[in-house]
């Protein structure tokens, strides 16, 4: 709209003016001496025209926002009154001039202007009729999908699979209409309103699969929520292209929304990452797989501490991610993943430092810090390296990392978590030696916490140090130091050490006054009843079954209730001893407790345990045998049942190991017992997203470890066909269930079975740690362990061939060179006995290094006493009397044979003397070879020259 040429000249020659200022200086202010009736003139058009002004502008805004157009009659009628009641006004050149033109961007930007001002959850009756049809079938849709995750929400866990397919189905039509949608070619406004409609809903379902309490089912649906928005595919469509993207080769189109819908919030990411490193998820189960997001069709399933690690990766390259501006990442998001991978119950390390990799990599992210390496050495320390602990202080040193108590705490908990007690109360010495003098300038002096001495007590308690423990337990009082844990822990050494009057006088001067706090609702245990069950499960294992219950007295006189813990140590003694009446009677007491059902199961899992365990004695008046403990052990099966205790997996397994020990095994019965216990007690699938059926994880056939029962039971009863049909309805089977099915071979005189099973189940090429491949147990490859090689080995070592010795030598070399397998000391043993049991008339050389081998092999193991002396001793009988004379030539077999005290004529002859003139086979020093050649040499041929190199006359 131009300017009025009547009012041109009243327009001041500026830029860049408001609206306002316009206004004012259009207007113009009167002079002083004009009089006052024109002034109120002036101000009432002033006032009018303001009015105008404000109208148009926001009947801009409605008809820009989509939600309200001037074609409504009412609302251009009465936008026409005011335009007619404004027309003898002038008109004002800078009302319509100072506005912005409709560009797409501008109007997306007005758009949210108004979105703004609306609440969340929009109303169909808010609609208008210039709106499309596809908005009100987006917000009908949304509320579809809030119901539905409502329902999931308020069910209860054990839902049909179907409750989590349902929100996808929802969230998928969604797409596929939007896609259909914008083939028509609608506006950007709209399309933007549509995306920013089904983004509300697919951020209403990853808030809520996200959220507390974290079950595993609402994250595989809320991973893939993430799928379809980041990487959506529906089905073909009419339109060629769609926003430029073609079909693939499957039909279906890749439909992202409208920026920045395209994306998820940097929010939800975070959620996502609290959740999927949550213990709930990684360490409740550690089969727990979930779906990944990929941009290909393929499905793929990963672990959540893998999928985690990927979410961190986003965050960091900002990939998929909204608002990316917020590039800044904490700490915490690293620490979160790297303690996830810690914390798995296999070892994945490896995993662990490609997070703090990322994080030193990475521009953006902070430094390594303390709490990282303290996340690192506390696994270190739980998987026994000692090593890698040494190698994480180091690096932490390289890196200038200053630690702190915590540090300390955790490295001193790692020294004694790896056996090396020693180097623990060397640094626990250095950070709280206040000299100058330090062994180690990298610790600084360090205040120690009561954390710190109950470390340093639990590693001499680990070795039952008794006195050592009593001195340090006078420092740590005379520091006021002194809590339960100090109790618990030198209770724990007394009993390791057999001294149980140490360990009761301990509990009677230091036992806790507590008052259980009733008003949460919540059982609180005694803080001294983990020392209380130590005692009592020591005088257990001692057979001292009086002291054990009069202990369980005193603990009543002192007020210190008995837990579930308690209750499973003394029934599974007197469960052992075969006094099934007094066992019986405590599990009554138990039941008073008014516990959780589930902490009931394994007091009874202790009562079956014990009644079904191998007792090598003689049966004497008053034992059963164990036909009948058999009968016991179901009716306590059924009683666990009629009382509503849902037998576990330990149950079952247990059940089924006693019946497969009776004679003659009774493997039907135990078939039969588990398919009766899958069909009353299976559990309704709560996911639906597992890659196996969810029945592997509950009492079924397919279960590992009762299917590991089962094929044990089978070996005993001489069915290979059978233990091989059980094995392979394992969905995923371990190294357990293999070294269980070839044993059960080797037992049946299947020694070429065992030998076909090995080489299809053990493959370093098809190996792979994270292999979570579907199918059935053929196509996957398990890593062996030492027990599998020993099993093989001692049976191809008992067929006293000379094939079969071969091959078992290279399947020994197989197992250091390619698996890394070290060697225990029960092979070592299997080993040597068996070769040096036929005496050394038919050994080779291979054999000869064979055995050399073994014995240097198990040099450094731990021995019992001076067993390793013994097999020393037997194997060195063996290469004297052997004719070979490899060992000649063998440094340690050198060695081997000169260890050993000198014969009686010998050294009263001086004749192993090293400086004697009688030599003994081998090389030797130099010098004292000379002086040896000397005295050796008769002086008449010396005169004659005849011993020199250049004579004619040789000595042979």
């Amino acid at each position: 709209m131009a300017p009025s040429p009547d009012h041109q000249h009243h327009r001041p020659r500026r830029r860049n003016t408001t609206v306002h200022s316009d206004f004012h200086d259009w207007a113009g202010y009167p002079d002083e001496n004009e009089s006052r009736s024109k002034r109120r003139t002036f101000h009432r058009k002033f006032l009018k025209s303001s009015v105008v002004i404000i109208l148009m502008c926001l009947s801009l805004l409605h008809v820009s926002s989509g939600l309200g157009t001037l074609q409504n009659h009412h609302s251009s009628s009465r936008h026409s009154s005011f335009a007619n009641q404004a027309t003898t006004l002038p008109r004002k050149p800078v009302c319509l001039l100072h506005l912005p033109i409709h560009s797409s961007t501008q109007r997306f930007s007005s758009s949210k202007l108004y979105e703004s001002r609306q609440s969340s959850s929009l109303d169909s009756r808010q609609l208008t009729q210039a709106q499309p049809l596809i908005i009100a079938t987006l917000i009908q849709q949304t509320e579809s999908l809030r119901q539905t995750l409502n329902e999931i929400d308020s069910s209860d866990t054990e839902q049909d699979p179907d409750a989590f397919r349902r929100p996808i189905a929802i969230m998928t039509d969604m797409l596929t209409k939007y896609a259909n949608w914008i083939s028509t070619d609608p506006s950007s406004t709209l399309k933007l309103k549509a995306c920013k409609i089904i983004d509300a809903a697919f951020r209403n379902a990853t808030n809520r699969c996200f959220a507390k309490p974290y079950r595993l089912g609402k994250l595989n649906l809320g991973m893939e929520v993430l799928q379809l928005q980041l990487h959506s595919r529906v089905g073909a469509i009419s339109s060629e292209k769609v926003n430029g993207n073609g079909a693939d080769v499957d039909g279906n189109f890749c439909i992202p929304l409208e920026a920045p819908y395209n994306s998820v919030p940097r929010g939800t990411w975070l959620k996502v990452l609290r959740a999927l490193t949550s213990n709930d998820i990684n360490s409740s189960r550690s089969s727990s797989i979930l779906k990944a997001i990929t941009s290909s069709d393929d499905e793929r399933w990963i672990t959540p501490s893998n999928a985690a690690f990927r979410v961190l990766q986003r965050l960091v390259t900002g990939k998929g991610v909204r608002n990316t501006q917020q590039m800044a990442l904490d700490e915490r998001d690293f620490n979160m993943v790297l303690h996830a991978y810690a914390a798995l119950p296999h070892n994945q390390m490896h995993c662990a430092h490609r997070v703090m990799a990322l994080q030193v990599r990475t521009a953006h992210a902070p430094p390594l810090s303390v709490v990282a390496y303290s996340i690192l050495l506390k696994a270190y320390g739980r998987w026994k390296d000692v090593k890698n602990v040494e190698m994480s202080i180091l690096h932490a040193q390289r890196n200038h990392v200053v630690p702190d108590i915590v540090m300390a705490n955790t490295v001193i908990d790692a020294y004694v978590n790896c056996g090396d007690v020693d180097k623990a109360r060397e640094i626990f010495q250095i950070m709280t030696d206040e000299s100058d003098a330090k062994g180690d300038a990298y610790w600084p002096l360090l205040r120690p916490n009561s954390r710190t001495f109950n470390t340093i007590l639990k590693g001499m308690a680990e070795t039952g140090d008794v006195s050592e423990s009593m001195k340090l337990s006078k420092v740590i009082e005379s520091k006021g130091l002194w809590d339960h844990v100090t109790t618990n822990t030198l209770v724990k050494a007394a009993v390791t050490a057999g001294e149980f009057e140490t360990a009761e006088d301990v509990l009677s001067m230091h036992t806790t006054s507590f008052s259980v706090d009733t008003a949460n609702g919540r059982h609180m245990n005694h803080p001294n009843i983990e020392a209380y069950t130590e005692l009592i499960n020591g005088y257990a294992k001692a057979g001292r079954l009086d002291k054990a219950l009069g202990m369980l007295q005193l603990m009543r006189k002192r007020e210190v209730e008995p837990n579930e813990y308690t209750y499973t140590c003394i029934v599974g003694a007197l469960a052992r001893s075969n006094k099934i009446r007094q066992a019986k009677k405590m599990i009554e007491y138990a039941l008073n407790l008014n516990l959780p059902r589930k902490k009931l199961t394994p007091i009874y899992n202790a009562f079956i345990s014990g009644l079904l365990s191998d007792n090598e004695s003689d049966n004497t008046e008053g034992q059963s045998s164990q036909a009948a403990n058999v009968v016991e052990a179901l009716s306590m099966l059924q009683e666990m049942q009629d009382l509503n205790i849902r037998p576990n997996v330990v149950t079952v397994s247990v059940v089924i190991d006693g019946l497969g020990r009776c004679n003659p095994p009774r493997c039907d019965d135990a078939r039969g017992l588990v398919q009766h216990l899958e069909f009353t007690l299976r559990p309704k699938s709560r996911t639906g997203y597992s890659h196996s059926d969810v029945s592997a994880r509950g009492i079924s056939l397919s279960n590992k470890k009762i299917a590991t029962a089962l094929i044990r039971a089978y070996g005993r009863g001489n069915d290979v066909e059978s233990a091989i049909t059980a094995f392979r309805r394992i969905a995923v089977p371990d190294v357990v269930a293999l070294n269980t099915l070839i044993d059960a071979c080797c037992r049946c005189d299947q020694l070429k079975v065992a030998l076909e099973l090995f080489g299809k189940y053990v493959s370093f090429e098809r190996w792979d740690t994270d292999n979570h491949t579907k199918g059935n147990a053929d196509d996957i490859a398990i890593r062996p362990d030492v027990v599998t090689y020993t099993t093989l080995i001692s049976s191809l070592l008992q067929l006293k061939s000379k094939s079969a010795t071969k091959r078992a030598i290279r399947m020994y070399r197989d197992m250091k060179q390619t698996w890394m397998i070290s060697p225990d000391t029960f092979l070592v043993d299997t080993i040597l006995s068996t070769m040096i049991s036929s005496g050394p008339v038919a050994f080779n050389d291979d054999e000869i290094r064979f055995i050399l081998t073994v014995l240097r092999d198990g040099e450094c193991l731990d021995w019992e006493g001076r067993q390793y002396e013994r097999r020393k001793r037997a194997v060195r009988a063996i290469l004297v009397g052997c004719s070979s004379e490899v060992w000649k030539n063998d440094e340690f077999a050198y060695g081997l044979m000169n260890e050993y005290p000198q014969d009686p004529l010998f050294k009263k002859k001086g004749w192993n003397e090293i400086d004697s003139g009688f030599r003994l086979w081998g090389s030797r020093d130099d010098k004292f070879a000379e002086q040896a050649e000397k005295a050796s040499v008769d002086s008449f041929l010396a005169s004659k020259g005849w011993n020199d190199m250049d004579s004619g006359f040789r000595i042979l």
